[in-house]
């Protein structure tokens, strides 16, 4: 592997909030190559948000490591902190964050205001950011003229302008649409293969796809930290896939999408599907996904979908879940 981007070893956060105490990480250790695209998941409160706050110095654990190319910040004082977060790290939260009576050119701005450039150089490079996101035509529009996911394109401009080299990411599709969602996946995507570290918190297991790794957190502590075979990618590039299937041969075709996947891939590139099942196993998937059956808790047996015993187990299905 390469450069460790982001490092963390053995990391905690305690939270006291009067007689109560709350302990957000519990030894958290995560090691963040340069280079990266990687999504950290789990449930509401498992303390995703507070790993990405302490990896980005917005917060300092309780006790632990925290390394930020290499060099170790938990000795650092505010005014340090302050001087890596704007040169080295990016920040793209859920609600973006924008000034709401200033333009997108101008809040794109704002984080040079601390880097030393000129206000011609600023404005340059922030024009420059905005047109990496697609909103060259939009500059001189506030955000109340934009859509949900203009603004936070703007927000991933401002994120950029100082060309950091990591980007983090609090949920940047959780206040968006299907469609803007997915193309601000697609823009961080493009992000992550011009060389930019990109870690992504979301609770959407959709989106955490559009990484290569996924890290499951849970009750403060990593649960799972896997890569996986099948990286959702723009659409775009599916039509790109798409044609290339025309003229090559033996790529797997998806029985869901209908996609065309490479020969070797396990999973379906489009709809993350899997490539290797019977027609008769793909019957039964199928009808999981579209609420045709439903799985006993207890045997995890098919039934119909009002069954209320099992016909396994003989088990009530009241606690069962209609698959997929």
């Amino acid at each position: 592997m390469g450069d460790k981007a982001l490092e963390l070893l053995n990391v905690t956060k305690v939270y006291r909030m009067g007689d109560s105490v709350v302990h957000a990480l519990k030894g958290v250790s995560l090691e963040i190559f340069a280079g990266e695209m990687v999504s950290i998941m789990g449930p509401s409160g498992c303390g995703k948000s507070t790993l990405l706050h302490i990896a980005g110095c917005l917060d300092k654990p309780t006790s632990g490591i925290v390394r930020i190319g290499g060099k170790d910040v938990m000795s650092l004082d505010d005014g340090q902190l302050a001087r890596i977060r704007n040169r080295h790290i990016g920040f793209v939260f859920q609600s973006f964050n924008l000034l709401p009576h200033e333009s997108a050119l101008n809040n794109v701005i704002v984080p040079i205001q601390y880097s030393g450039l000129s206000r011609k150089q600023g404005l340059e490079a922030a024009k420059k950011a905005l047109r990496a996101v697609g909103l060259g035509d939009r500059m001189h529009h506030r955000p109340n003229e934009l859509s949900g996911g203009q603004r936070q394109r703007v927000a991933i401009a401002r994120a950029i302008v100082n060309e950091p080299t990591i980007i983090l990411a609090d949920e940047p599709t959780g206040a968006l649409d299907w469609q803007s969602g997915r193309e601000v996946m697609g823009i961080l995507q493009e992000l992550n293969r011009q060389g930019r570290t990109i870690v992504v918190v979301t609770h959407d297991r959709d989106i955490a796809r559009y990484a290569q790794r996924i890290v499951e957190l849970k009750d403060g502590k990593v649960v799972a930290d896997r890569k996986i075979d099948s990286v959702i990618v723009p659409a775009h590039e599916l039509e790109r896939a798409q044609r290339d299937a025309q003229v090559k041969p033996g790529l797997q075709i998806c029985v869901k999408c209908n996609f065309a996947n490479r020969p070797q891939a396990k999973f379906c590139s489009n709809c993350g599907f899997s490539l290797h099942v019977t027609p008769r196993q793909s019957s039964t998937i199928m009808r999981r996904m579209l609420g045709l059956m439903i799985t006993c808790p207890h045997c995890r047996t098919d039934n119909r979908p009002f069954a209320k015993y099992c016909i396994n187990c003989g088990e009530p299905m009241e606690n069962a879940l209609k698959a997929g």
